[in-house]
Protein backbone atom coordinates (compact mmCIF):
# COMPACT_ATOMS: atom_id res chain seq x y z
CA UNK A 1 0.00 0.00 0.00
CA UNK A 2 2.67 2.30 0.76
CA UNK A 3 4.36 1.56 -2.86
CA UNK A 4 0.68 2.41 -4.09
CA UNK A 5 1.32 6.35 -2.99
CA UNK A 6 4.77 6.53 -4.42
CA UNK A 7 5.13 9.92 -6.46
CA UNK A 8 6.21 9.44 -9.96
CA UNK A 9 9.32 11.51 -11.46
CA UNK A 10 7.76 13.79 -14.64
CA UNK A 11 9.29 13.06 -17.54
CA UNK A 12 8.34 15.91 -20.75
CA UNK A 13 9.51 14.62 -23.69
CA UNK A 14 9.23 17.44 -26.15
CA UNK A 15 10.61 18.22 -29.70
CA UNK A 16 13.57 19.99 -28.64
CA UNK A 17 14.49 18.54 -25.13
CA UNK A 18 13.73 15.86 -22.43
CA UNK A 19 12.45 17.15 -19.21
CA UNK A 20 11.96 15.64 -15.62
CA UNK A 21 10.86 16.81 -12.19
CA UNK A 22 10.72 15.19 -9.10
CA UNK A 23 8.92 16.39 -6.63
CA UNK A 24 7.98 15.05 -2.99
CA UNK A 25 4.72 15.39 -1.20
CA UNK A 26 3.91 15.70 2.36
CA UNK A 27 0.60 17.11 4.05
CA UNK A 28 -0.33 17.69 0.96
CA UNK A 29 2.69 20.45 0.71
CA UNK A 30 5.12 20.02 -2.48
CA UNK A 31 9.02 20.11 -2.68
CA UNK A 32 11.09 20.34 -5.64
CA UNK A 33 13.65 17.64 -4.91
CA UNK A 34 15.40 17.74 -8.45
CA UNK A 35 14.97 18.84 -12.03
CA UNK A 36 17.01 18.66 -15.35
CA UNK A 37 16.87 19.21 -18.98
CA UNK A 38 18.93 17.75 -22.08
CA UNK A 39 18.86 18.93 -25.26
CA UNK A 40 18.01 16.87 -27.90
CA UNK A 41 19.01 16.55 -31.57
CA UNK A 42 16.93 18.86 -34.18
CA UNK A 43 15.93 15.93 -35.85
CA UNK A 44 15.06 12.79 -33.09
CA UNK A 45 11.88 14.43 -33.08
CA UNK A 46 9.85 15.74 -35.79
CA UNK A 47 6.06 17.48 -35.79
CA UNK A 48 5.95 14.34 -32.67
CA UNK A 49 7.40 11.68 -33.76
CA UNK A 50 10.21 9.91 -32.71
CA UNK A 51 13.01 9.81 -35.53
CA UNK A 52 15.54 8.76 -33.70
CA UNK A 53 14.42 6.33 -30.67
CA UNK A 54 18.12 5.29 -29.86
CA UNK A 55 18.71 9.18 -29.39
CA UNK A 56 16.05 9.89 -27.31
CA UNK A 57 16.34 7.02 -25.04
CA UNK A 58 20.43 7.59 -24.73
CA UNK A 59 19.56 11.46 -23.50
CA UNK A 60 17.13 10.13 -21.04
CA UNK A 61 19.52 7.59 -19.78
CA UNK A 62 21.92 10.35 -19.26
CA UNK A 63 19.60 12.74 -17.96
CA UNK A 64 18.47 10.26 -15.14
CA UNK A 65 22.19 8.93 -14.50
CA UNK A 66 23.85 12.75 -14.19
CA UNK A 67 21.15 14.03 -11.70
CA UNK A 68 21.26 10.76 -9.67
CA UNK A 69 17.84 9.77 -9.92
CA UNK A 70 17.06 6.45 -8.98
CA UNK A 71 13.25 6.64 -9.31
CA UNK A 72 12.34 3.79 -12.53
CA UNK A 73 8.73 4.86 -12.48
CA UNK A 74 7.56 8.08 -14.50
CA UNK A 75 4.52 9.94 -15.79
CA UNK A 76 4.57 10.82 -19.73
CA UNK A 77 2.06 13.08 -21.71
CA UNK A 78 0.74 13.16 -25.53
CA UNK A 79 -0.35 15.84 -27.32
CA UNK A 80 -0.64 16.98 -30.76
CA UNK A 81 -2.35 15.36 -33.55
CA UNK A 82 -3.09 11.95 -32.22
CA UNK A 83 -4.97 13.05 -29.14
CA UNK A 84 -8.71 14.26 -28.98
CA UNK A 85 -9.63 15.98 -25.90
CA UNK A 86 -13.25 17.18 -26.35
CA UNK A 87 -16.25 17.86 -23.80
CA UNK A 88 -19.34 16.09 -24.45
CA UNK A 89 -22.52 15.43 -22.87
CA UNK A 90 -24.50 12.64 -22.25
CA UNK A 91 -27.37 10.98 -20.03
CA UNK A 92 -26.37 11.03 -16.49
CA UNK A 93 -25.03 7.67 -15.37
CA UNK A 94 -22.63 6.48 -12.95
CA UNK A 95 -19.04 5.78 -13.90
CA UNK A 96 -19.13 1.99 -13.55
CA UNK A 97 -21.59 2.35 -16.21
CA UNK A 98 -20.20 4.93 -18.61
CA UNK A 99 -16.87 2.74 -18.35
CA UNK A 100 -18.93 0.12 -20.14
CA UNK A 101 -20.68 2.10 -22.64
CA UNK A 102 -18.10 5.22 -23.33
CA UNK A 103 -16.88 3.12 -26.67
CA UNK A 104 -19.92 3.17 -28.31
CA UNK A 105 -20.76 6.86 -26.88
CA UNK A 106 -17.77 8.16 -28.08
CA UNK A 107 -18.05 7.30 -31.93
CA UNK A 108 -19.51 10.21 -32.77
CA UNK A 109 -17.09 11.88 -31.46
CA UNK A 110 -13.54 10.54 -32.08
CA UNK A 111 -12.07 11.39 -36.30
CA UNK A 112 -10.15 7.88 -35.31
CA UNK A 113 -11.24 4.26 -35.70
CA UNK A 114 -12.19 3.45 -31.66
CA UNK A 115 -10.21 0.08 -31.98
CA UNK A 116 -7.23 2.03 -32.62
CA UNK A 117 -7.37 4.62 -29.85
CA UNK A 118 -7.08 4.32 -25.74
CA UNK A 119 -10.28 6.15 -24.16
CA UNK A 120 -10.37 7.72 -21.19
CA UNK A 121 -13.09 10.34 -19.85
CA UNK A 122 -13.70 11.89 -16.31
CA UNK A 123 -17.45 13.26 -15.50
CA UNK A 124 -17.36 16.50 -14.72
CA UNK A 125 -18.64 18.62 -11.34
CA UNK A 126 -21.85 20.31 -11.95
CA UNK A 127 -23.24 21.55 -15.13
CA UNK A 128 -23.03 24.77 -17.32
CA UNK A 129 -25.46 26.62 -19.25
CA UNK A 130 -25.23 24.55 -22.12
CA UNK A 131 -26.09 21.31 -20.73
CA UNK A 132 -29.07 19.90 -21.68
CA UNK A 133 -31.86 18.55 -18.88
CA UNK A 134 -30.98 15.24 -18.38
CA UNK A 135 -27.40 15.50 -19.16
CA UNK A 136 -24.00 15.37 -17.56
CA UNK A 137 -20.66 16.95 -18.72
CA UNK A 138 -17.81 14.41 -19.92
CA UNK A 139 -14.59 15.18 -20.58
CA UNK A 140 -13.56 12.80 -23.46
CA UNK A 141 -9.98 11.88 -24.10
CA UNK A 142 -9.02 9.71 -27.16
CA UNK A 143 -4.97 8.95 -28.20
CA UNK A 144 -3.66 6.68 -30.86
CA UNK A 145 -2.48 3.84 -29.82
CA UNK A 146 0.44 3.57 -32.13
CA UNK A 147 1.73 6.93 -30.62
CA UNK A 148 1.21 5.75 -27.05
CA UNK A 149 3.01 2.59 -27.74
CA UNK A 150 5.82 4.36 -29.32
CA UNK A 151 6.41 6.41 -25.92
CA UNK A 152 6.16 3.76 -23.69
CA UNK A 153 8.67 1.43 -25.67
CA UNK A 154 10.81 4.39 -26.07
CA UNK A 155 10.47 4.91 -22.28
CA UNK A 156 10.93 1.01 -21.33
CA UNK A 157 14.25 1.23 -23.82
CA UNK A 158 15.55 4.44 -21.46
CA UNK A 159 15.39 1.70 -18.78
CA UNK A 160 12.41 3.04 -16.62
CA UNK A 161 8.62 2.19 -16.12
CA UNK A 162 6.22 4.00 -17.87
CA UNK A 163 3.00 4.16 -14.69
CA UNK A 164 0.74 7.25 -16.05
CA UNK A 165 0.17 8.51 -19.83
CA UNK A 166 -1.44 11.90 -19.15
CA UNK A 167 -2.08 15.03 -21.51
CA UNK A 168 0.58 17.80 -21.38
CA UNK A 169 -2.26 20.71 -21.24
CA UNK A 170 -3.45 18.55 -18.39
CA UNK A 171 -0.18 18.13 -16.50
CA UNK A 172 0.12 21.99 -16.73
CA UNK A 173 -3.17 21.84 -15.12
CA UNK A 174 -2.40 19.68 -12.49
CA UNK A 175 1.12 21.63 -11.51
CA UNK A 176 -0.94 25.23 -11.86
CA UNK A 177 -4.03 23.75 -9.26
CA UNK A 178 -1.44 23.18 -7.18
CA UNK A 179 0.40 26.25 -6.32
CA UNK A 180 -2.60 28.54 -6.93
CA UNK A 181 -5.90 26.16 -6.04
CA UNK A 182 -8.81 26.18 -7.84
CA UNK A 183 -10.31 29.49 -7.77
CA UNK A 184 -13.47 30.94 -9.29
CA UNK A 185 -12.07 32.09 -12.49
CA UNK A 186 -11.27 31.35 -15.91
CA UNK A 187 -7.78 30.91 -16.32
CA UNK A 188 -6.04 30.19 -20.24
CA UNK A 189 -2.84 28.01 -19.91
CA UNK A 190 -0.98 28.55 -22.97
CA UNK A 191 2.13 25.69 -23.03
CA UNK A 192 4.41 27.02 -26.54
CA UNK A 193 7.03 24.36 -27.07
CA UNK A 194 9.22 23.78 -29.80
CA UNK A 195 6.66 22.11 -32.37
CA UNK A 196 3.43 22.61 -30.93
CA UNK A 197 1.23 25.18 -28.62
CA UNK A 198 -1.26 23.49 -26.22
CA UNK A 199 -3.75 25.77 -24.91
CA UNK A 200 -6.15 24.86 -22.01
CA UNK A 201 -9.08 26.93 -20.74
CA UNK A 202 -9.50 26.45 -17.25
CA UNK A 203 -13.26 27.53 -15.54
CA UNK A 204 -13.22 26.90 -11.73
CA UNK A 205 -9.68 24.83 -11.67
CA UNK A 206 -11.60 22.34 -14.13
CA UNK A 207 -10.21 22.43 -17.78
CA UNK A 208 -13.41 23.28 -19.99
CA UNK A 209 -11.36 23.84 -23.64
CA UNK A 210 -8.29 22.33 -25.06
CA UNK A 211 -6.62 22.91 -28.24
CA UNK A 212 -2.96 21.51 -29.55
CA UNK A 213 -1.62 24.50 -32.30
CA UNK A 214 1.03 23.35 -35.02
CA UNK A 215 3.07 26.41 -34.16
CA UNK A 216 5.77 26.81 -31.74
CA UNK A 217 9.40 27.75 -30.62
CA UNK A 218 11.11 26.03 -34.01
CA UNK A 219 9.01 28.42 -36.21
CA UNK A 220 10.86 31.64 -35.24
CA UNK A 221 14.15 29.62 -35.76
CA UNK A 222 12.51 28.75 -39.00
CA UNK A 223 11.44 32.21 -40.17
CA UNK A 224 15.32 33.66 -39.17
CA UNK A 225 17.18 30.73 -41.19
CA UNK A 226 15.24 31.72 -44.08
CA UNK A 227 14.94 35.31 -43.66
CA UNK A 228 19.16 35.32 -43.37
CA UNK A 229 19.84 32.46 -44.96
CA UNK A 230 22.11 30.82 -42.24
CA UNK A 231 21.96 27.59 -40.85
CA UNK A 232 19.42 26.39 -38.08
CA UNK A 233 22.35 25.88 -35.50
CA UNK A 234 22.95 29.73 -36.47
CA UNK A 235 19.33 30.85 -36.44
CA UNK A 236 18.97 28.62 -33.16
CA UNK A 237 21.65 30.80 -31.45
CA UNK A 238 20.79 34.21 -32.40
CA UNK A 239 16.99 33.50 -31.42
CA UNK A 240 18.19 32.62 -27.98
CA UNK A 241 19.80 36.78 -28.64
CA UNK A 242 23.44 35.46 -29.45
CA UNK A 243 25.33 38.25 -31.16
CA UNK A 244 26.91 36.76 -34.39
CA UNK A 245 29.67 38.13 -36.46
CA UNK A 246 28.05 38.77 -39.84
CA UNK A 247 23.85 38.60 -38.93
CA UNK A 248 22.14 41.49 -38.68
CA UNK A 249 20.83 41.52 -34.90
CA UNK A 250 18.10 44.20 -35.49
CA UNK A 251 16.85 42.18 -38.29
CA UNK A 252 16.56 39.06 -36.30
CA UNK A 253 14.19 40.65 -33.60
CA UNK A 254 12.22 42.03 -36.12
CA UNK A 255 11.72 38.79 -37.58
CA UNK A 256 11.14 37.07 -33.89
CA UNK A 257 8.16 40.47 -33.63
CA UNK A 258 6.45 39.10 -36.31
CA UNK A 259 6.71 35.88 -35.04
CA UNK A 260 5.40 36.97 -31.99
CA UNK A 261 2.36 38.46 -33.69
CA UNK A 262 1.55 35.13 -35.48
CA UNK A 263 1.57 33.28 -32.56
CA UNK A 264 -0.37 35.99 -30.60
CA UNK A 265 -3.09 36.31 -33.49
CA UNK A 266 -3.15 31.92 -33.22
CA UNK A 267 -3.61 32.20 -29.24
CA UNK A 268 -6.44 35.09 -29.47
CA UNK A 269 -8.08 32.88 -32.36
CA UNK A 270 -8.34 30.45 -30.03
CA UNK A 271 -9.78 32.37 -27.01
CA UNK A 272 -12.67 33.90 -29.30
CA UNK A 273 -13.31 30.66 -30.47
CA UNK A 274 -13.71 29.95 -26.43
CA UNK A 275 -16.19 32.57 -25.76
CA UNK A 276 -18.46 31.66 -28.51
CA UNK A 277 -18.83 28.01 -26.51
CA UNK A 278 -19.74 29.21 -22.94
CA UNK A 279 -22.03 32.18 -21.29
CA UNK A 280 -19.56 32.46 -18.60
CA UNK A 281 -16.72 33.76 -21.31
CA UNK A 282 -14.64 36.54 -19.97
CA UNK A 283 -11.02 35.24 -19.19
CA UNK A 284 -9.32 36.11 -16.22
CA UNK A 285 -5.88 35.74 -16.63
CA UNK A 286 -3.41 33.86 -19.11
CA UNK A 287 -0.09 32.22 -17.89
CA UNK A 288 2.52 31.16 -20.68
CA UNK A 289 4.93 28.73 -20.33
CA UNK A 290 7.52 26.71 -22.18
CA UNK A 291 10.92 27.67 -23.62
CA UNK A 292 9.46 29.76 -26.82
CA UNK A 293 7.07 31.52 -23.93
CA UNK A 294 9.73 33.64 -22.58
CA UNK A 295 10.27 35.16 -25.83
CA UNK A 296 11.54 38.95 -25.93
CA UNK A 297 7.55 40.91 -26.33
CA UNK A 298 5.47 38.09 -26.64
CA UNK A 299 3.86 38.25 -23.16
CA UNK A 300 3.34 41.87 -24.32
CA UNK A 301 1.66 41.01 -28.00
CA UNK A 302 -0.55 37.87 -25.95
CA UNK A 303 -2.01 40.52 -23.72
CA UNK A 304 -2.69 43.09 -26.27
CA UNK A 305 -4.36 40.73 -28.39
CA UNK A 306 -6.13 39.40 -25.83
CA UNK A 307 -7.35 42.51 -23.11
CA UNK A 308 -6.46 40.44 -20.31
CA UNK A 309 -3.53 40.08 -17.96
CA UNK A 310 -0.79 37.71 -19.39
CA UNK A 311 2.44 36.46 -17.29
CA UNK A 312 5.15 33.74 -17.15
CA UNK A 313 3.94 31.19 -15.28
CA UNK A 314 6.42 29.81 -12.24
CA UNK A 315 5.66 26.11 -12.03
CA UNK A 316 7.03 26.15 -8.57
CA UNK A 317 5.78 29.46 -7.16
CA UNK A 318 4.35 28.12 -4.39
CA UNK A 319 6.55 25.06 -4.14
CA UNK A 320 9.19 24.52 -1.67
CA UNK A 321 12.90 24.10 -3.00
CA UNK A 322 15.07 21.61 -1.56
CA UNK A 323 18.55 22.45 -0.11
CA UNK A 324 20.45 21.62 -2.69
CA UNK A 325 18.25 23.92 -5.37
CA UNK A 326 19.95 26.96 -6.09
CA UNK A 327 16.97 29.32 -6.05
CA UNK A 328 18.22 31.17 -9.72
CA UNK A 329 18.94 27.88 -11.26
CA UNK A 330 15.36 26.72 -11.21
CA UNK A 331 14.38 30.33 -12.21
CA UNK A 332 16.12 30.43 -14.93
CA UNK A 333 14.78 26.70 -16.25
CA UNK A 334 11.13 26.80 -15.10
CA UNK A 335 9.79 27.86 -18.14
CA UNK A 336 10.49 24.83 -19.64
CA UNK A 337 9.85 22.69 -16.77
CA UNK A 338 5.84 23.30 -16.43
CA UNK A 339 4.60 20.07 -18.03
CA UNK A 340 7.18 18.11 -16.31
CA UNK A 341 5.67 19.19 -12.81
CA UNK A 342 2.73 18.36 -13.70
CA UNK A 343 3.15 14.83 -14.08
CA UNK A 344 5.30 15.03 -11.36
CA UNK A 345 2.34 15.22 -9.35
CA UNK A 346 1.09 12.04 -10.15
CA UNK A 347 0.95 8.84 -8.44
CA UNK A 348 1.52 5.56 -9.15
CA UNK A 349 -1.69 4.53 -7.57
CA UNK A 350 -3.22 7.03 -10.03
CA UNK A 351 -5.66 5.75 -12.97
Amino acid sequence: MLGKSQPLVGLDIGSSAVKLVHLSEKGGSYTLENFGIMELDPDAIVDGAVMDAGHVADAIRSLFASHKIRQKQVGISVSGNSLIVKKIYLPIMGEEELSESIAWEAEQYIPFEISDVHLDFHIMTGTDDATPNGQMPVLLVAAKKDRVSELVTLVEEAGLKPKVVDVDAFGLENIFCANFGVGEHITGLVNIGASATNINVLVDGMSAFTRDISMGGNRYTEEIQKGLNISFNEAERAKRGEMIEGIDNERVQTLVQEMNSEIAAEVGRTFDYFKTTVQASQINKVYLSGGAGKTLGLVHQVGERLGVPVEMLNPFENIQLSGSIDDDTVKDASPYLGVAAGLATRRVSDR
